[in-house]
């Protein structure tokens, strides 16, 4: 292994290993909430859905934190770091404080969600700070070169959900509301660890003599937060459309279609952990004044991806029945069909270069180019998804719609990283 592919496999492990745990969490609360029910089962599926859509509003905290962090610590400018880290964590907080309330009661009460559903997202989201919390100390310490925390935090919170899940749910007996309150407890104390770690981290970092441009860093926050929230909201929107859609059709597509994003969700993380780990990485590289285009970086990030996306592509035709049959049971496994795999299989592998060039376009510091792609791929699949289901209500018509935007944003992506 050259120095290349070793300081992509240092960043990139601890990563893949937060982003692996994440949909397992989310496949076991799924295989808990089958054990309570199809209707159970159901009103998790929906609920992660609007759940999701909260949480990807606010994900500028980690995606727009990392590789500024990373090139001011790389241009060893600790006063600047230390401001920008700290005005982010309070702005990001009164943001929450403001809007997370209104985005919850927007969704209440719905006919279409149901009490099941109901039940379940209010008591996670009283969780969703805690959360958020999180995902920018974690951020903040990627970009310090301490993705190790980011391993530790996940693990530790992924224990604690499993655990306090089954407890609750089943043992307690609290059903959907036992599953929704395991998440928010455990995300409680994940904040309160990593919080308290990036703190001492930042008390390491030596002395410097820069004057702080406070406007500049607080216009860049927005900026970076914006662009990447417009982003956010039109990417979540989609996957919104996707289970929605689902939803019109019945109550095993409603459950089907939460099983198979899930395991969608599982199968690019690889490739996410090695675009998140390039966020800190590319950021460094440009910083020292190293062009990225045909370096040793650009390359080995290439070969990477097309290895990883290669192996996702045959696994997933192969073997995506009998995942289904174990999340969902017997009674799901003749939804799926030698079409509906290929389609997946299809979508890791346009997938893995989309996210791939997310990670490096954060890193080029290109937040518009990268906000616009997702965008207009978005768009596209959301007006693609609505035609396709009106011709032929199934869920082949919507993972068509998925596979058709992810095409349209790896290409955009390619086009956009080639130019610095």
């Amino acid at each position: 292994m050259n120095k290349v592919k070793k300081d992509i496999w240092n960043n990139s492990y601890p990563i893949f290993i937060w982003l692996v745990t994440e949909p397992i969490v989310g496949l076991v609360d799924s295989k808990i909430a089958g054990l309570l029910g199809e209707r159970s089962l159901s009103g998790v599926g929906i609920g992660e859905t609007i759940y999701f859509v909260l949480v990807w509003v606010f994900v500028f905290l980690a995606y727009g934190t990392t590789p500024l962090v990373a090139k001011l610590n790389t241009q060893q400018k600790f006063r600047s770091l230390a401001y920008f880290v700290n005005y982010g964590r309070n702005m990001s907080l009164l943001l929450i404080f403001i809007f997370s309330e209104y985005l919850i009661g927007s969704f209440d009460p719905s006919l279409e969600v149901g009490e099941e559903a109901r039940i379940y997202l209010w008591i996670r989201s009283i969780g969703i700070t805690f959360y958020l919390v999180n995902m920018h100390s974690t951020a903040v310490l990627r970009g310090l070169r301490y993705p190790k925390i980011t391993l530790q935090s996940a693990l530790l919170v992924s224990t604690l959900n499993i655990f306090f899940s089954y407890c609750f749910a089943i043992i307690l007996d609290y059903g959907i509301l036992g599953i929704g309150l395991a998440s928010t407890l455990s995300f409680l104390i994940i904040s309160i660890y990593s919080s308290s770690v990036q703190r001492s981290k930042l008390r390491l970092l030596t002395q410097s003599n820069e004057n702080v441009d406070k406007n500049y860093l607080r216009k860049k926050f927005f900026s970076i937060g914006f662009q990447i929230l417009l982003r956010s909201m039109f990417l979540t929107g989609f996957m919104t459309v996707l289970r929605n859609q689902a939803s019109l059709l019945s109550m095993k597509d409603i459950a089907i279609q939460h099983v198979l994003l899930q395991l969608w969700s599982f199968g690019y993380v690889a490739i996410d952990s090695i675009a998140i780990a390039s966020q800190t990485l590319i950021s460094e590289h440009i910083s020292k004044g190293i062009k990225y285009y045909k370096s040793e970086l650009y390359s080995n990030l290439i070969q990477l991806t097309a290895i990883i996306s290669i192996f996702l592509l045959t696994t997933s035709y192969l073997f995506l029945d009998k995942l289904i049959i174990f999340f969902a049971g017997e009674s799901f496994s003749q939804l799926s069909n030698t079409q509906l795999r290929l389609l997946f299989s299809i979508s890791l592998l346009f997938g893995s270069f989309a996210f791939l060039w997310d990670g490096v376009l954060l890193g080029l510091d290109k937040v518009y180019e990268f906000a616009v792609i997702t965008v207009w791929s978005s768009v596209i699949g959301i007006v693609l998804a609505i035609y396709l289901i009106q011709r032929d209500p199934s869920i082949i018509s919507l993972w068509i719609a998925l596979v058709v935007s992810l095409v349209v944003r790896s290409f955009l992506g390619f086009k956009y990283q080639r130019t610095e």
